[in-house]
């Protein structure tokens, strides 16, 4: 008779859900260019992502990215599209951790 293999019960269990208001001030080092503040985020909505044009989803960890003087122009970024952003305009500097 063929053994039944059963899984624990916890690998069916729902993850624990994400806690979506938080802000982290402290963006990777990599992400700061002169002329822009950047944070770090998990919203509780979605955006739209200026640099591919598709959607930030709900809880997911993306960057704020606000010109200095100009907060109505904040946008919100995937990381891996601020990042192309910045090699674009050329301020791109991986950080030592290589991150």
């Amino acid at each position: 008779m063929p053994r039944k293999n059963r899984r624990n019960p916890e690998y069916f269990r729902a993850p624990e859900p994400v806690d979506t208001a938080r802000t982290t001030p402290d963006a990777p080092g990599w992400s700061q260019a002169p002329g822009y503040e950047v944070r770090a985020v998990g919203g509780q909505k979605a955006y739209r992502c200026p640099g591919c044009d598709h959607e930030v989803r709900a809880g997911i960890a993306h960057l704020v990215v606000v010109p200095v003087g100009d907060v109505d122009a904040r946008r919100h970024w995937h990381t891996e599209c601020w990042r192309k952003e910045l090699r674009r305009q050329g301020l791109y500097r991986p950080s030592a951790s290589a991150e």
